[in-house]
């Protein structure tokens, strides 16, 4: 079984199908099948806004965004808190990204798993930590 970190980027093409990749597409495939990927708590929160501004911004409709929350309960994303919040920020500041991405980041230096994610800063800044893109 694959494992790796998932970012909030990924999941919110998932709603916005105009967003959608082949990339984002084939990171649902794999886990809605044997690969188990992890995200910090904040994940729910990111996925959860980004919904709210889609329905404020009327990209999606209210009931498209209830079978959306619906399927995300099917993945298999497991959801942790970081060891350290200090080594979060420690992170943000030292790559100039936020906390909030800088929390994936350290989840997937902690556990030593590629990243999949479609931010540009974040993935940069995981190459320069050693961290993998995960691969498809």
């Amino acid at each position: 079984m694959a494992r790796f970190v998932i970012d909030a980027s990924i999941a919110a093409t998932w709603c916005f199908k105009d967003e959608s990749t082949a990339y984002s597409d084939a990171v649902l495939e794999a886990v809605t099948g044997p690969s188990e990927a992890l995200a910090p708590r904040l994940w729910a929160y990111e996925i959860r806004n980004v919904l709210l501004v889609g329905l404020r911004r009327k990209r999606v409709a209210h009931p498209d965004a209830d079978v959306f929350l619906d399927s995300l309960r099917d993945l298999r994303i497991r959801l942790t808190d970081p060891g350290s919040y200090d080594n979060v920020f420690a992170l943000a500041n030292r790559f100039g990204l936020t906390v909030y991405d800088a929390a994936y980041l350290d989840l997937a230096l902690q556990e030593n798993l590629p990243l999949a994610s479609l931010d540009k800063e974040l993935i940069t800044a995981a190459r320069q930590c050693g961290v993998a893109s995960f691969q498809t």
